[in-house]
């Protein structure tokens, strides 16, 4: 089936026109997700092609979605919205890459082509944690858990038998 989002782009031909694209694609057409994330979510989209006030080439938007990851802390699945805005610099050159301001992440455009599907799954890898976990929800069962280790520990006769010593 032909999908819109995963064709080229001429990125400098829409910054040109100032061209906005906005959509939906989903997680499973985005294989560097692949195992990281445990659920096929609908990502929305707005992109803004476009200069700065100092002209640069950029490209801002925003994206949301939700998608599900293994809580670090219970290792049961955990749902993360994310809401990432997206700032990038075009740029021909790492040259070029390193002169962009500080809010605005560099998109070099190489003779790899670029689709809308990839810009997305980057900004996705990008606002993923680190450490997925559970705000709240199991944390309690996670402090359980600590307080049974605490009062069933293995060692704790071992503590006893061990004189401080008074040297």
């Amino acid at each position: 089936m032909f999908d819109q989002w995963q064709q080229p782009l001429d990125v400098r031909g829409l910054v040109r026109q100032g061209v906005s694209l906005e959509g939906e694609l989903s997680t499973s057409e985005m294989p560097r997700l692949n195992g990281i994330i445990l659920n096929d979510a609908p990502v929305q989209f707005s992109l803004v092609f476009g200069k700065d006030e100092e002209g640069r080439a950029v490209v801002e938007g925003v994206l949301k979605t939700a998608v599900e990851m293994i809580c670090q802390r219970c290792l049961k699945p955990v749902s993360i919205e994310l809401k990432p805005e997206i700032g990038l610099g075009v740029v021909a050159t790492e040259a070029e890459a390193r002169q962009l301001p500080d809010h605005l992440e560099p998109l070099v455009l190489s003779d790899e082509p670029v689709s809308v599907a990839d810009l997305i799954e980057d900004e996705i890898l990008l606002a993923l944690p680190a450490v997925p976990r559970h705000a709240h929800q199991c944390v309690a069962e996670h402090r359980e858990h600590e307080g049974m280790e605490k009062t069933d520990n293995p060692f704790a006769a071992l503590r006893d038998m061990v004189k401080p010593s008074t040297h």
